[in-house]
Formats: structure tokens, C-alpha cells, sequence
């Protein structure tokens, strides 16, 4: 089943198209990896399939009460706001709740779990803003997990990771993947994806499946 779908959409700002006649669909458990040289869109696309950014024509159609996750860069989160790793990973839980919720045992244990998954459990305490760029990409994941989103954004998600941290990244996302979750990773790294992910090239204002 098509969980979020663009048709023959033109994506921009004002009345400057970016993207023309943009056809893209996903559904359960689909990898979509979107390559493009710097300038040439990704962000635009992500943008418009988050529906963040009003299409300028086409269709942005999504299944009523979507769980949609989007995890910008590192360095698009303002790292002066003073929250905790465990407090930024606990925004996860805030869909559709008043931000001053009084988390459950259970909630804080799954928060926890999710910090442990990608190592960072002994950071819990620590300010966001101390962390390395690639401890930073590693706290969103698990924020984006605790969501339990039906649909996962990601841009450039690995750009500050090590190797060590990739493949960890690499597995909480396939598992992600493996309970129904559909995948879309805006990226320069064409490998280490599944063999079966649909790869998408931006190129002269065109999204083709390369």
C-alpha cells in the first residue's frame, strides 16, 4: 500500500520550479536513496515529500494520521538550545502530546533502549550541544525511532559517522526497515545500502531512477 506519494509534481520556492514532473511513491518497508550533486535539489525534494514545502503544482498524497519522520543534518538542529541527549531522544514521543507530558516508566525505559541501540546510553545526561557532529546524527536516529514513524526521512545522514558508527546506523535502520518502516536517505555514499533499494538520481531539475 502507497503510504506517501508526489504526482507530476513541480517542487520550488515562489514560482521558481526546482523539480519538474516529479512521480514518487512509497510504501511499507521500501529503501529509497536519493543522490544529486550539492545544489541540485535534495533538500527541496525532502522538503516537499515532508510536505514542509507547498508543491507549485502536482499532488502530495499521504494515508490519513501518516507517522512521518524527518531527520534533518546535524547541523541544521540549533545546538544552543540547552536539552539533555535524553531530552532531545524524548521528542520522539511528543506526536500529537502537550510538550510538558509526564513520561511513563515504560516511556523513559523505551527512550533508554532506543540510546542504547545506538550506543550513546552513558551520554544520556550530557548536553546535546557537547556532542560530536556524528554522536549528533546518532541522537536523532534514536529520536526518529522513538516516533515509530510508518515513513523515515533522512538527509545526508552519514556524512559525520565513522565506520564503527556506520554499520551501527547501518543496522538501526535496517531493522527499522525489516518491521514495515519505508526508508527514504538523501545521501553522496552510493554504497552499504540493501541490494534491493531503489536508487534516484537528481539531475537538470529531473528525479529518475538512475
Amino acid at each position: 500500500m502507497s503510504l506517501l506519494s508526489l504526482i507530476s509534481a513541480d517542487l520550488g520556492y515562489g514560482l521558481r520550479p526546482v523539480l519538474r514532473e516529479v512521480d514518487f511513491s512509497l510504501s511499507d518497508g521500501d529503501w529509497h536513496i536519493l543522490h544529486g550533486a550539492n545544489g541540485s535539489g535534495k533538500s527541496t525534494f525532502l522538503r516537499s515529500l515532508v510536505g514542509s514545502l507547498p508543491l507549485l503544482a502536482g499532488e502530495r498524497i499521504a494515508v490519513p494520521d501518516l507517522r512521518l519522520s524527518y531527520m534533518p543534518q546535524a547541523t541544521a538542529v540549533d545546538g544552543i538550545i540547552p536539552l539533555t541527549v535524553f531530552e532531545v531522544v524524548s521528542i520522539g514521543l511528543w506526536r500529537g502530546r502537550n510538550i510538558f507530558f509526564k513520561q511513563t516508566p515504560v516511556e523513559r525505559a523505551f527512550v533508554m533502549e532506543n540510546l542504547e541501540r545506538i550506543g550513546l546510553e552513558n551520554k544520556a545526561g550530557r548536553l546535546f550541544s557537547e556532542l560530536s557532529g556524528g554522536q549528533k546524527q546518532r541522537v536523532l536516529l534514536a529520536r526518529a525511532i522513538c516516533s515509530k514513524p510508518q515513513v523515515l526521512i533522512l538527509d545526508e545522514p552519514t556524512t559525520a559517522l565513522d565506520t564503527e558508527s556506520r554499520v551501527r546506523y547501518s543496522d538501526s535502520l535496517q531493522e527499522l526497515s525489516a518491521s514495515g518502516t519505508a526508508i527514504v536517505v538523501a545521501t553522496h555514499d552510493h554504497d552499504g545500502w540493501p541490494v534491493d533499494s531503489s536508487h534516484w538520481v537528481i539531475n537538470d531539475g529531473r528525479v529518475s531512477v538512475e
